[in-house]
């Protein structure tokens, strides 16, 4: 070991800043572990993170094997498992290693990796940016990673337990070996014809296609990285063939680092069908076709090495276009399979728009995250533009295209926005670095080149290898004003970006799980049948074979991974979207009108349990709207109208109503309404004027007032008879537990317990957080009019369910005076109009039975 480097100051000053900005980095992001907070799974995000810990359990009871296929979600078919094995057989054996064996320390232990690993990807963007900057660049940018703001701060933060921060360490990792094999090759090239120079340049493939196995072992999204490999290799034998030479490194790195990754698919095995987000054949082919590739070019490189460089460029583009042509028309399913899943990386669908982090990016997203290091951003961009133009560095290139391509999938997908930190942090290191050379070299002080390099052997830019280290010689028009003035420029935004990066690090406190749907999953584990599958045991999808005893939970997808981990019962539908859409779908349950409907579903599903919430009652109706008919949405349940000001009718406010569909849904009938039969008191009859003839965006309301449902009803059926295009009529209310029609009784479902908290206003009904139904065929009681019975939940509140006959017959989910999971019935059923009594026992409701008179 050279000592003298050790003692090199600028090297110890490097390190001790490295170690401290890691430490920093790791410090902001462990801030809730010195709060006190003893219990610590109330500090676990919701969603994926549970799930997470589900795949952690199941590994430490089983290690070091992983489970490749759930049947406790996704119930009744079982969810195959597109996320990698590396993220839980590395946080289960630093959970042996640690003796972490309880649920709370394993929690504990699992929350710190993502912490760990945030500070981890400080030293590696240092190391980048160094390789194509030089120091001061890497530790700005390593500076800034530490305190980047927005999704990669929180899904390294303790808290959020998932694999996206590891899919940027590992992503970032696979980069930084690829451009060490492009400055090494930059520097040395390899000359198809002398062996000697394709060692290393081998080595180095080696090491990218080990760091890009290490990352899609953790997640098969890893292929976005060979997707940049794939649009950067023609930029790179377009500059090698600039600089006179053929292209045999891009020959020689490629091939090693996708062979080596096809080798490394094949150890972590074909586990599922279907797109590239899964382990699937469609990996190796993708890698092949990589291979292949750089070797058409090659040869195309080789075949016209005499001609002019002109002739190869075109003959780049005509391979490209024809090359498509040809998969399209020989292999239409692989072209059409590649572009499907090109499509889900970089297009939009209508459902996306309902999931959180596969929303669009805009304008507001990206300053609310980025703010002043978006000018930094786009000033790094012109930066390696120039000094590619000038120096044909292939590194900055690829910079380049890993800065694009990352910015648009953000654009089409804000969960990449994780993704974008790290080409935004270096650009904007990248861009303040220039700044302080470019400063320097105006006053006359030479810029420190710590590792100079070589000329390029053959080529004909003699200092084209040097990095950004040092710019050129300024020109008589650059004058040191500028100079300064740029640099006070960027150093100010990238101040600026600090104080704000470190205002939104700090404003997130802690993560917060749910307390209601953590104490209603909790009871719900304690109080419902077992399901006949253990939580702890590894099934194969092959033999997997239902029990009798199995049953499913119904609930929206954004809660099936807490019912899973807290309830240990199995939900229809999860987080990944499975159980979603479809004639069988969470959202088709929850939107339908029709009981028959619903019943038809959980009885295909084999489902016995329906929880609900205030948020799918209200902020998410829209989102399970539109998964169920993405043509019309929400638009029949809910609509805005323009409600003019009595001032001023020139001036108008957008005003949301429920429409009488919303009333009739199940998740309203359930969670409004407790499933009882509801009858409305004051509607508002409003008179609107029809889009486009009120020349404005939504319904004009042009009359209204509060009436009874009967007038009401009376009003809007005279003013349909006048079959207006231009004028409408229609009973609304802005109050979701105002009807504007009858709301019939729901047969089987019955309350079994609620959450605590109250969702509701106080002016409204009582309505809570979080509720549990039971799935019952109903005992039958011959008779006419309206039944009823008391009721009181384990919170205390009362309410008093009740139905109208059907045919001369009721169908009644409760038995008397009784207690059914924590609900309580108080007295028999008494029909109103008769006063007659009746009383069922839970036996005749489970079994459907006829009550006689």
């Amino acid at each position: 070991m050279n000592c003298d480097v050790i003692k090199n100051p600028k090297v110890l000053f490097v390190g001790a800043a490295l170690l401290i900005i890691s430490l920093f980095a790791l410090i902001i992001r462990i801030i809730p572990v010195f709060s006190g907070n003893t219990d610590v799974l109330s500090n676990v995000g919701m969603d994926d993170p549970t799930y997470q810990l589900r795949r952690v359990e199941l590994c430490i009871a089983n290690f070091p094997n992983i489970a490749w296929f759930d049947p406790m979600t996704y119930f009744p078919e079982g969810q195959p498992m597109h996320w990698g094995p590396l993220f839980p057989i590395l946080s289960s054996a630093v959970c042996i290693l640690l003796g972490a064996s309880t649920r709370p320390d394993i929690i504990f232990t699992c929350l710190l990796i993502p912490c760990v690993m945030g500070a981890i990807l400080v030293p590696v963007v240092y190391v980048l940016v160094k390789k194509v900057a030089d120091w001061k660049a890497g530790l700005i940018a390593a500076f800034f990673i530490a305190i980047f703001p927005g999704q990669i701060f929180f899904r390294s933060f303790f808290g959020y337990y998932d694999h996206h921060i590891g899919e940027v360490l590992f992503g970032t990792l696979f980069c930084l070996c690829y451009v060490y094999a492009l400055v090494y090759c930059r520097q040395h090239p390899v000359d198809i014809a002398d062996k000697k120079t394709w060692k290393i340049p081998a080595l180095l493939g080696l090491a990218c296609g080990v760091t890009y196995v290490i990352g899609l072992s953790l997640m098969p999204t890893m292929i976005l990285f060979a997707l940049l490999v794939g649009i950067f290799t023609p930029l790179w034998f377009i500059i090698q063939r600039s600089i006179g030479h053929l292209g045999a490194s891009a020959l020689v790195v490629n091939t090693t680092t996708f062979l080596v990754a096809i080798v490394g698919f094949l150890i972590i095995g074909v586990h599922a069908e279907g797109g590239l987000n899964y382990y699937t054949t469609g990996h190796p082919i993708v890698y092949g076709l990589l291979v292949l590739g750089t070797w058409i070019l090659f040869g195309f490189s080789w075949y016209l090495r005499e001609r002019p460089y002109t002739h190869y460029i075109l003959a780049l583009v005509g391979v490209s276009v024809l090359g498509l042509v040809i998969l399209a028309v020989t292999l239409p399913d692989l072209y059409n399979y590649l572009m499907a899943n090109a499509n889900a990386f970089f297009g939009q669908e209508i459902h996306w728009k309902t999931i959180q982090e596969a929303r669009p990016w805009n304008f507001d997203d990206a300053w609310r995250t980025f703010q002043y290091s978006l000018y930094l951003f786009a000033i790094g961009i012109v930066i390696l533009l120039y000094r590619l133009k000038k120096e044909l560095c292939p590194s900055h290139a690829f910079i380049l295209i890993w800065s694009v391509v990352i910015l648009y999938a953000t654009i089409q997908h804000i969960r990449y926005e994780y993704y974008l930190a790290v080409p935004a942090a270096m650009l904007s290191g990248i861009t303040i670095g220039f700044g302080i050379d470019l400063f320097q070299k105006v006053r006359g002080k030479k810029a420190v080149d710590d590792d100079p390099q070589s000329s390029v052997k053959g080529g004909k830019h003699k200092d084209a290898n040097r990095p950004l280290k040092g710019t050129p010689a300024p020109s008589k028009s650059l004058h040191k004003n500028f100079a300064a003035v740029f640099l006070i420029v960027v150093v100010v935004l990238g101040g600026l970006f600090t104080y704000h990066a470190m205002g939104r690090d700090l404003a997130i406190g802690a993560f917060n799980l749910n307390p209601d749907w953590r104490e209603a999953t909790t009871w719900m584990e304690q109080n419902t049948p077992e399901t006949g599958v253990d939580y702890y045991s590894i099934y194969e999808k092959d033999t997997w074979q239902l029990p009798d005893s199995a049953y499913g939970v119904m609930s929206w997808w954004d809660y099936g991974h807490l019912i899973l981990y807290l309830a240990k019962r199995m939900p229809n539908a999860n987080p990944f979207q499975y159980g979603v859409a479809g004639d069988y779908g969470a959202a088709r349950f929850f939107i339908t009108t029709n009981e028959s409907v619903a019943s038809g579903i959980l009885d295909k599903l084999k489902t016995r349990y329906v929880i609900t919430d205030y948020e799918m009652d209200t902020g998410k109706f829209w989102a399970m709207a539109t998964w169920d008919n993405p043509d019309v949405g929400a638009y029949p349940y809910q609509r805005t109208f323009i409600l003019p000001d009595p001032d001023n009718p020139q001036i108008g406010q957008n005003f949301p109503f429920f429409m009488e569909p919303y009333y009739q849904t199940m998740i309203s009938r359930l969670h409004n309404f407790d499933g009882s039969m509801t009858v409305p008191d004051q509607v508002h009859y409003i008179q609107f004027m029809n889009p486009p003839y009120s020349r404005t965006t939504d319904p004009l309301i042009v009359n209204g007032s509060q009436v009874s449902y009967e007038v009401g009803a009376a009003l809007v059926k005279d003013f349909n008879q006048t079959d207006s295009k231009e004028y409408g009529a229609a009973l609304v209310n802005y109050v979701y537990t105002n009807p504007v029609s009858p709301v019939s009784a729901l047969q089987h479902f019955r309350l079994i317990h609620e959450s605590p908290t109250r969702a509701s206003p106080d002016m409204l009904p009582d309505i809570r957080y979080v509720k549990v139904f039971e799935y019952v065929p109903g005992a039958v009681i011959a008779g006419e009019g309206v039944i009823e019975i008391p009721v009181v939940t384990n919170t205390g509140r009362q309410f008093v369910y009740r139905q109208e006959s059907n045919n001369g017959t009721f169908r009644v989910p409760y038995p008397t005076q009784a207690k059914v999971g924590d609900v309580t019935t108080v007295g028999p059923y008494k029909i109103t109009s008769t006063g007659k009594e009746y009383h069922v026992s839970e036996d005749q409701v489970l079994k459907g039975a006829v009550i006689s008179g």
